[in-house]
């Protein structure tokens, strides 16, 4: 029998992608831009901008973006970006946490139920439908570019929460940006930043959900 932290019956676990299910997504970009003697951000901030958010909504493809963003930096910082370079950079950031998948199982052979929630391109589906992740142990999978709204949207929580099968007060949510995790809170859910997967777990575990697992 699960048993529920607080007065919060969390029944069912929801991830995000980039930065929990795999490694820092903007790590290789942080790298590239010391590189070329920009701010580390530089990228990251292009990649969190207004301009990647049309990729994440299926309004742009990615390399129309990697276009604006060497002429953006070419004429901010007077710097030559490589354009292959870059795209190499934004794939580095699509390697899975063995830990995240053992996670997912164990999660679903308790009977959990575990869905996706990831601001993502239309491009990499392609990669996380490939085997690399057990999407078979999803219930519902909500992939920014597919359904047109992107978090921290409130709207995108609630229909993550509807495709789940359950109320978002059900749902225990985990995000890397603070941001995400609000635009969670607001919609109902427990939302959680993620800070490890070590500290993923426990949290799992305080919620009763890995029952006969983690005690």
């Amino acid at each position: 029998m699960r048993t529920p932290r607080g007065d919060m019956a969390v029944v069912a676990v929801v991830f995000d992608m980039g930065g929990v299910l795999t490694v820092d997504p903007f790590d290789a970009c942080r790298g590239y831009a010391r590189e070329l003697g920009l701010p580390t951000d530089a990228f990251v901030e292009q990649l969190r901008g207004p301009a990647f958010a049309e990729v994440e909504t299926g309004v742009r493809t990615v390399r129309d973006f990697l276009k604006f963003a060497c002429r953006d930096v070419a004429e901010r910082f007077d710097a030559e970006v490589d354009i292959r370079r870059l795209a190499d950079c934004l794939a580095a950031g699509q390697r899975v946490r063995p830990e995240m998948v053992s996670l997912i199982v164990d999660l679903t052979d308790c009977g959990v139920p575990v869905g996706l929630l990831t601001n993502n391109a239309k491009e990499a589906r392609s990669w996380w439908n490939s085997g690399v992740l057990p999407i078979d142990r999803f219930t519902a999978v909500v992939d920014s570019s597919d359904v047109g709204l992107r978090k921290p949207d409130p709207r995108i929580y609630t229909l993550t929460a509807e495709r789940m099968g359950h109320r978002p007060d059900e749902l225990l949510y985990f995000d890397d940006m603070a941001e995400n995790v609000a635009g969670a809170q607001t919609a109902g859910l427990t939302g959680e930043v993620f800070t490890g997967p070590d500290e993923c777990r426990l949290l799992c575990a305080s919620h009763g959900l890995l029952a006969g697992r983690d005690a």
